[in-house]
């Protein structure tokens, strides 16, 4: 992974899904309308892209090391 796709992944992963999921959650909320999917949905991602995200810091600092 390229550092900056690296970067990207973890500024969307760090700014963006949480308000995104909060933002989601408050309008299921005012409008009556179940969000359990979509935040499951992005929260599954999210999890996902964090943890390839994790994988690739660790091996770049071997890399590093080396």
């Amino acid at each position: 992974m390229s550092n900056k796709i690296y970067d990207i992944l973890k500024w969307t992963l760090l700014v963006g899904v949480a308000p995104t999921i909060a933002l989601i959650t408050g309008l299921g909320e005012l409008y009556n309308f179940d969000t359990t999917l979509i935040i499951g949905t992005i929260s599954l991602i999210a999890t996902f892209l964090g943890a390839v995200t994790g994988i690739s810091n660790i091996n770049y600092k071997k890399k590093d090391t080396k």
